[in-house]
C-alpha cells in the first residue's frame, strides 16, 4: 500500500518498512479482525465528531465498504486504534462484524500519539484546536522543542507555532474554531486580546461578518488601541475629577473639565445674571494683587 510522505525524521523514529527483511515480519501488515477485538485510542487527538459527516461516512461505507483500513497496534488480546476512529465508529453503527485493519508495530505511547496525529493531519480529520492540543501533548511527553516537533510532523516551525498559539484563546473562542465558526487564521489575531469578554465579542463579529485574517487583525488592532485610549483617559480622569470637585466647592456650581492635565478647557455653569456676577466676584477675590 502506498503511503503519503510523513514528517522528516518520522521514518527514523518508527523505522517504517513495508517489506520483510531476512524473514522478519513487516512493520505494517493488513489483517481482518472482529470489531469487538478493537478498542479506541486512549491518545486520540480528535475530540469533535460531526454528526453530519458521520452520516455521510456511514452511507459511503454501506455502499462501497471501507476503502482505507483503520490503523491499529497490538495491545494484549486486543487491537488499539491509532487512526481511523470515525471509520471504526461508523462500522460499529452499521453493525459490521469485522473489518480490515493495518497493524503496525508501535511500542511506546509517544510513538502512538505522534503517528495518530500524523494520520489525522494527512486525512485532514483534526480541527486546528485539536491539532494544537496534540502538538502540546507531543512536546510535553517527548520534552521536545517547536523546531524538533516541526521536523517530526513535516511542517515549518512557524506553522507549528501559529497552531500552538490557538491554545492561548479563551475556551469559548476555541469552541468556535472547533465548530468551524471561526477560521484559524482569523482566530490567531485574537490572541493579542487579553480580555476574554472582548475577545469573544470580536470573535463573534469576525465570524458573523466573515472577515479575512487580515481584516480580523486590523479589527483587533483598532480595538486594542481604543481600549488602551479609554484606559489612559480613565486614569487621567481620576486626577482631573479631584480638581473638578474642588472647583465646584469653590464656585458653588457645576464645573466641567474637558481635556487632560496638559491641555483642555474649563466650563463653569451659571443660571442667571446674578449667578454669573457671583462667580465673577469669587474669581476677582482670588486674583493676586
Amino acid at each position: 500500500m502506498h503511503r503519503k510522505a510523513l514528517g522528516k525524521g518520522l521514518d527514523s523514529l518508527f523505522n517504517l518498512s513495508d517489506d520483510t527483511d531476512g524473514g522478519k515480519p513487516a512493520v505494517r501488515r493488513i489483517l481482518t479482525v472482529k470489531l469487538n477485538d478493537i478498542v479506541p485510542n486512549s491518545a486520540q487527538p480528535r475530540e469533535h465528531f460531526s454528526e453530519e459527516t458521520m452520516e455521510e461516512l456511514k452511507r459511503s461505507i454501506a455502499e462501497n465498504g471501507i476503502l482505507e483500513p483503520p490503523v491499529v497496534r497490538r495491545n494484549g488480546d486486543y487491537f488499539e486504534l491509532i487512526a481511523g476512529e470515525r471509520r471504526y465508529r461508523a462500522a460499529r453503527e452499521l453493525k459490521m462484524d469485522s473489518i480490515e485493519v493495518i497493524v503496525m508495530d508501535i511500542n511506546s505511547e509517544e510513538q502512538m500519539l505522534i503517528l495518530s496525529l500524523i494520520e489525522n493531519i494527512q486525512r485532514e480529520d483534526l480541527n486546528a484546536v485539536e491539532e494544537a492540543r496534540a502538538y502540546e501533548q507531543i512536546m510535553n511527553r517527548m520534552q521536545s522543542t517547536q523546531d524538533e516537533l516541526a521536523k517530526i510532523v513535516g511542517k515549518s516551525r512557524s506553522a507549528v507555532a501559529n497552531t500552538l498559539r490557538l491554545l492561548n484563546l479563551s475556551e469559548r473562542v476555541q469552541n468556535m474554531v472547533r465548530e468551524g465558526l471561526l477560521a484559524p487564521g482569523s482566530a490567531r489575531a485574537l490572541v493579542m486580546v487579553t480580555d476574554n469578554e472582548l475577545q469573544y465579542r470580536l470573535a463573534v463579529k469576525i465570524s458573523s461578518e466573515g472577515l479575512s485574517a487580515r481584516k480580523a487583525e486590523e479589527l483587533v488592532k483598532r480595538s486594542i488601541k481604543q481600549t488602551a485610549k479609554k484606559s489612559t483617559e480613565k486614569e487621567k480622569s481620576v486626577f482631573l475629577e479631584k480638581i473638578g470637585d474642588d472647583l465646584q466647592q469653590v464656585f458653588g456650581t457645576v464645573v466641567k473639565i474637558k481635556g487632560n492635565e496638559f491641555k483642555g478647557k474649563l466650563e463653569i455653569e451659571y443660571y442667571s445674571q446674578d449667578d454669573l456676577e457671583r462667580i465673577l466676584e469669587i474669581m476677582r477675590g482670588n486674583q493676586v494683587n
